[in-house]
């Protein structure tokens, strides 16, 4: 038996190895920006030197801006970059390590939470992206949901009848925690809505002799108020279609409710199968990226390759099927179990396998959710990006590879070796493409850097030409002004020219009261735009090609 130290330290070493990956990633760029990250950078400086206190992503009303505060407090040590915005992801993505490693090791075994870290250490290039690029959201799902999981597990094993003063307060304590970090999740983002739901329904299933005194109940409240509170705040006052239930509903089913019909839902779910789960769970084979103007990794939908989609995406779900079943079986199991042992042990049994059932149940009301969803009609591989609750749930899903490559198979002797052996295969496979994936990001650097240079050229090309203000496509606006420190700012315009997807109102006043704002335009989307601007008999314009623009400027 190996000392748990010893387990700590090992799980220490490979939080620190996957820590240390993605912070040489950062130093050479990768992965590189876009104006989405834009937006949480210029947030966060508007925190760091404005004292703004946004409640939101600028532009939403559903989206916490966790990630721009961590932001502004790595500019107040390191400056504003970057690399400085980019610090709090890998923070918030090592205490998701630390507290997976501790949940993993509670509800399974130590081995396999071993296993865990060594996969999310590693990652595929849609993985790592996701955790190093500040997009919000992604990385305090991941942290809030691991912990609500974590502390609702820890009230439900069972304790000592008699609790002591110290006791109760301490246990008062995992109730306060539980809501303030639910109350965080759900503030940051609602896909954290089902692992928090049923972690609640763990509370309610095993402490509810608690529960009735009323004060753990306070407790939970007063946290959920405390974790929320920006978000409670703004909806009792929001204007009836700008409310967070709103938003919300608007992006899972789009302005206009989909007519589902069998052949919409087939193709919802294929989508998912074909492209999405393979994505979201690591598969570093055949990339897609199905938005060209992101500068992502994209390969030929080759027969090969949507072969390749297709079997990762099955064998996928099919896993997740098993694990799901075999959770079920081990809580039905458990309750016909007779009363042989101690009521204490049963009860921790029943514990751990309520909460690894509830942990699939969670991922599997969120597959249902997403196939039900506009997102794997449109963009199903980038959209991917909203099952990643699964990655909280890879050591249930692992769990049936695991039992099968150390149980000795009694119930079929003839398939112990085979079943033993194709277990442990799939198990290694999956560590060595996830490794694949990592050295693929690596490879990725040289690419990253020239974009990075290319970007900053392009912010030093702008200034030379006395541009302060300027109106272009989205992609462009905020991915200039926040590499530029503001000193370029900008208005979001369609390709008529008319205000386009705006994310933050006061850059676009700012450009439309400057009446020497130029036009910096993509070339190929652009094309009838500009024809119609230099046709215009009331002004003059300077036209300069630079790159894949037209910039143009007002004379006179």
């Amino acid at each position: 038996m190996v000392p748990l130290e010893r387990w700590n330290l090992v799980a220490l070493g490979l939080i620190l190895v996957g820590v240390s990956l993605r912070l040489m990633l950062l130093k050479q760029h990768w992965p590189w920006t876009d104006s989405d990250e834009g937006i949480f950078g210029l947030m966060a400086r508007h925190i760091a030197y404005q004292g703004e206190h946004p409640t939101f992503m600028y532009g939403s009303f559903y989206m916490g801006p966790l990630q721009a505060y961590l932001g502004a407090a790595f500019f107040h040590l390191f400056g504003s970059s970057l690399l400085a915005l980019r610090l709090g992801l890998v923070m918030l993505f090592a205490l998701f390590l630390v507290a997976l490693y501790l949940l993993t090791r509670t509800l399974y075994t130590p081995g396999l939470s071993l296993l865990t870290l060594t996969l999310l250490s590693l990652g595929s290039p849609y993985m790592l992206t996701y955790e190093l690029r500040s997009y919000g959201g992604y990385l305090e799902i991941l942290l809030c949901g691991t912990l609500a999981l974590l502390i609702a597990t820890w009230l439900a094993l069972p304790t000592s009848p008699t609790l002591s003063p110290r006791r109760l307060l301490l246990r008062c304590g995992g109730y306060l925690a539980w809501g303030t970090v639910v109350g965080l999740g759900l503030w940051s983002d609602m896909l954290i809505l089902p692992l928090v739901g049923l972690s609640g329904l763990l509370i309610v299933l095993f402490c509810w002799s608690e529960l009735v005194r009323l004060f753990p109940i306070v407790c939970m409240v007063g946290g959920l108020a405390l974790g929320m509170w920006p978000l409670l705040a703004y909806n009792l006052h929001a204007p009836p279609g700008l409310d967070t239930l709103s938003a919300v509903t608007v992006q899972q089913q789009g302005p206009v409710p989909l007519h589902y019909t069998p052949a919409l839902v087939w193709q919802q779910i294929k989508a998912t199968i074909q492209l999405s789960l393979p994505t979201i769970s690591g598969n570093p084979f055949c990339p897609v990226s199905e938005v060209p103007v992101l500068r992502d990794p994209t390969s030929a939908p080759t027969l090969a390759c949507r072969l390749i989609h297709l079997g990762w995406g099955t064998g996928y779900l099919l896993l997740f099927l098993a694990a799901l079943g075999l959770a079920g079986w081990d809580l039905w199991r458990l309750g016909r179990r007779p009363r042989l042992e101690g009521k204490a042990n049963k009860q921790a049994d029943l514990v751990r396998a309520s909460a690894r059932l509830l942990l699939l149940i969670a991922a599997a009301i969120t597959l249902v959710l997403f196939i039900h969803s506009l997102a794997p009609l449109k963009w199903p591989s980038l959209h991917g990006r909203y099952l990643i609750i699964f990655w909280i749930a890879l050591p249930a899903i692992l769990w049936p590879l695991w039992q099968g490559a150390r149980v000795t198979w009694s119930f079929l002797p003839r398939l112990r070796q085979p079943g033993r052996a194709l277990c442990l295969a799939l198990l290694l496979l999956l560590l060595l493409f996830y490794g694949i994936g990592t050295a693929q990001a690596f490879s990725e650097t040289a690419t990253a850097q020239m974009y990075y240079q290319q970007d900053m050229a392009f912010v030093q090309r702008l200034e030379e030409l006395g541009i302060t203000h300027f109106y272009s496509d989205y992609w462009t606006c905020y991915k200039v002004a926040f590499l530029s420190q503001e000193r370029l700012t900008c208005g979001v315009v369609n390709q008529q020219l008319q205000p386009g997807y705006i994310r933050y109102w006061p850059y676009y006043w700012a450009t439309h009261a400057d009446h020497h704002a130029a036009y910096v335009l993509p070339r190929s989307d652009y094309d009838a735009a500009l024809q119609a601007l230099m046709a215009q008999q009331n002004r003059h314009y300077r036209l300069t090609l630079y790159r894949d623009y037209f910039i143009v400027q007002p004379v006179g």
